[in-house]
C-alpha cells in the first residue's frame, strides 16, 4: 500500500476539487505509483506518478494529441498534468481490466474487434511520416540488452535477436510511423459490460512506431491458439498487414522479448516473463 503523496494530492485537489476518498491502484511492482480518487461528488480518477520523464512526456502528448481520436469514453481525459512532479490526474472510466475478466467466447471476441477498432483510429490521430520511428536507437540497444540478458537466453535466442535486430534496419525505412499505443493488450483495456464498450488505458509507451509495434504483444499473447480473436481484432481494424509489416512484426517480437525479460526480471512481472518466453520459442519454432 503506497500512502498518497501531499504533492500529488494538491495536484488532484487543483483539477477535481475535493478529495472524498483515494485508494492505491499501483500494480505489484516497485516503480508502479497509481491512486483512485474520489472526489465529492462522486467522481473517479486516476492519479498516476510515472517513473521516468520519458514515460510522463509520452503520456502527456498522447493525451493532449492522439487520445480524443478514440473517441467520447474510449479513452481517459487528462485533467491535469506536472513535469516536476511527473504526475497526471485523468478522468475514470466505467468497466474492468480485460486481462483480469472471465468472458465468454462471444464476448472476447466483440471485445478484440472493438480493440482493432479503437487502434485503427489511434493510428490515423496524426498523419504517418517517414523516419518518425527511431529505429536506430532501438536496435542499438540490442547488444546493451544482450549484455544485462547473459544468463537468460540461450546462445540460439541470442542469436535469433541479433538476426532480427539487423532485419529490422532493413524493414523499417518502408514503413512510416503512425502513433502507436505501445503496450497494446488485455491488460490496458477497460470492457463496460453493461454498454458492452471498450476503452484503452496507459498511454505512457506511446510514440510514433510503425502500425505493427502495436500488434506484437497480441500476436504472441492472447491470439496464439486464439486465431478467432486475431480474425476479430483485424476485421475492426479494417485491413491485414502488409508482407512487409509481417517481416518487421516478426523483428519486433524478438526484441520486444529481450526486453521483457529483462524487465520482467527486474519488476518480478512473471506474465511479462512468461509472454517473452513464448514469443521466443515460437519464433524459434518450438513447441510444448
Amino acid at each position: 500500500m503506497k500512502d498518497f503523496p501531499e504533492q500529488l494530492a494538491a495536484l488532484a485537489r487543483g483539477a477535481v476539487g475535493e478529495i472524498a476518498a483515494v485508494a492505491d491502484r499501483s500494480w505489484p511492482r516497485e516503480n508502479s505509483a497509481v491512486w483512485e480518487v474520489t472526489d465529492a461528488s462522486g467522481g473517479r480518477w486516476f492519479v498516476k506518478r510515472h517513473p521516468s520523464e520519458r514515460t510522463h512526456d509520452r503520456e502527456v502528448f498522447a493525451y493532449r494529441h492522439w487520445a480524443s481520436a478514440l473517441g467520447p469514453g474510449r479513452a481517459p481525459v487528462l485533467a491535469a498534468a506536472d513535469g516536476q512532479l511527473l504526475a497526471v490526474v485523468v478522468s475514470g472510466l466505467p468497466g474492468h481490466v480485460v486481462r483480469d475478466m472471465r468472458l465468454a467466447a462471444g464476448d472476447e471476441r466483440e471485445v478484440h474487434r472493438q480493440g482493432g477498432v479503437l487502434l485503427r483510429r489511434f493510428h490515423q490521430a496524426a498523419p504517418p511520416v517517414r523516419r518518425g520511428f527511431d529505429a536506430d536507437a532501438v536496435i542499438g540497444r540490442v547488444d546493451e540488452h544482450l549484455c544485462h540478458a547473459a544468463g537468460l537466453l540461450a546462445p540460439r535466442e541470442a542469436a535469433l535477436v541479433r538476426s532480427c535486430a539487423a532485419g529490422l534496419a532493413g524493414l523499417v525505412p518502408e514503413l512510416p510511423a503512425v502513433p502507436g499505443h505501445g503496450d497494446m493488450q488485455p491488460r490496458n483495456w477497460l470492457w463496460d459490460l453493461a454498454a458492452r464498450r471498450l476503452a484503452v488505458i496507459d498511454f505512457e509507451r506511446a510514440e510514433p512506431a510503425p502500425a505493427a509495434r502495436d500488434l506484437v504483444r497480441l500476436e504472441y499473447g492472447p491470439w496464439d491458439q486464439r486465431p478467432d480473436l486475431r480474425e476479430a481484432f483485424m476485421g475492426g481494424y479494417g485491413r491485414t498487414l502488409t508482407s512487409t509489416e509481417t517481416k518487421a512484426m516478426r523483428c519486433l517480437a524478438a526484441l520486444d522479448a529481450l526486453s521483457g525479460l529483462l524487465w520482467g526480471t527486474s519488476n518480478h512481472d512473471h506474465e511479462v516473463i512468461s509472454r517473452a518466453r513464448r514469443t521466443l520459442d515460437r519464433l524459434l519454432g518450438i513447441t510444448p
